[in-house]
């Protein structure tokens, strides 16, 4: 890794091969920030050079390797020299989908190692170059979900470990409030990105045929690959993260999808009813997908 102009800002994004941590080291770039992105592929780190040239440099990582995030702690630091770090931008994340009884364990277990785990690694290891105490300290900003407040069927998996998101970005908040370093969620819902697009390629009609949601099932699929007419741009996440980077009063929480706020007014039963509904997934409450489940 080289040196670079410590007068800029510096930030450091996990996650930034493709998808929203691209698009928000990309939106940062052209607004002067120094960019740290990790990655995980030396071919995307020159790609990302070629493109951005010197103001980005990458940071090979793996969120989920404590050896490999302690490496590039010293190799941000090495490189800051002596200046701290603006913000810690938590984006790296992976999504699952299938129904909680029968989605294979190893799913679940690595959805939480990146998405949880993996997050709370990394801010634990790069706290130390935020500034703790010091007159400008640095902020965190974890890129959450709007799933983090509201679970909808097949999602739970990827629901929890954005609820725990919320949970650890409240808890640090509160427990950083004396150093000065503000920590903020940005719960966005669909987002046009390729990890949308990957999502929708990955989700397979076979997977759960013989299993008791197999109707149910085909319709999610069906509905979400929809889904990408709702999908908003990733500007608007980049735009969220700048302001909560940048703000003099920055929000602890940006919500960037409505949804939320109907999941806190209505009551559980007439919410459960609007989410089958918009998912496709009327018949089910009439009891359609009653066949033996096959729990795993």
């Amino acid at each position: 890794m080289t040196s670079i102009n410590i007068l800029a800002p510096a930030v450091l994004i996990t996650g930034v091969s493709s998808g929203i941590g691209e698009a928000m080291a990309n939106f940062l770039l052209t607004r002067g920030y120094r960019v740290f992105g990790s990655i995980r592929k030396l071919a995307d780190a020159q790609r990302l050079i070629d493109s951005w040239a010197d103001s980005f440099i990458p940071v090979e990582m793996d969120v989920t390797d404590h050896a490999s995030v302690e490496a590039a702690v010293a190799s941000v630091q090495k490189a800051l020299a002596g200046s701290n770090l603006t913000a810690l931008i938590n984006n790296a994340g992976v999504s699952a989908a299938g129904p909680l009884l029968e989605q294979p364990w190893e799913e679940i277990q690595s959805t939480f190692e990146v998405n949880v785990f993996g997050l709370l690694k990394v801010t634990r290891s790069f706290a130390v170059l935020l500034g703790r105490g010091s007159e400008m300290p640095g902020r965190i900003v974890n890129i959450s979900s709007v799933s983090g407040m509201i679970t909808v069927p097949f999602l739970a998996t990827y629901a929890a470990s954005k609820h725990a998101v919320e949970a650890l970005t409240q808890g640090l908040r509160r427990e950083l409030l004396s150093s000065g370093i503000h920590v903020a969620a940005i719960e966005p819902g669909f987002i046009r990105t390729p990890l949308f697009e990957k999502s929708k390629k990955a989700l397979n009609t076979e997977s759960y045929t013989e299993s008791g949601y197999s109707n149910s099932w085909a319709v999610f699929n069906e509905t979400l690959r929809g889904m990408e007419k709702r999908a908003k741009s990733p500007d608007v996440v980049c735009k969220a993260v700048l302001h909560a980077i940048s703000a003099k009063q920055p929000k602890s929480r940006y919500p960037l999808d409505g949804l939320w706020w109907a999941g806190k007014l209505l009551p559980d039963r007439v919410f459960d009813q609007l989410i089958l509904s918009s998912l496709g997934l009327s018949e089910w409450l009439k009891g359609r997908d009653v066949k033996p489940l096959s729990i795993n």
